[in-house]
């Protein structure tokens, strides 16, 4: 049972090592990545604004579930 356990652990390790080696050969730095994301967030501006906009109206709905109910409604 225990050499089982081994063998997959060692599969694992084996997997990992060549998906780290190749992630380093075809895919480009982190700091190149960075970048790129900033370049593109900064030009499409309209992800951060439907962000805003949601944030706010979630903040908006917990404020009102906060608030006490009026019960003494004339009708």
């Amino acid at each position: 049972m225990k050499r089982d356990y081994v063998a997959w652990a060692g599969i694992a390790v084996l997997l990992l090592a060549v998906g780290l080696l190749a992630g380093r050969q075809y895919w480009p730095s982190q700091a190149e990545q960075i970048d790129a994301f900033r370049d593109w967030f900064w030009q499409s501006r309209g992800l951060d604004l439907a962000a805003q906009v949601g944030l706010i109206f979630v903040g908006a709905l917990g404020i009102a579930a906060l608030l006490p109910r009026d019960e003494h409604r004339e009708e």
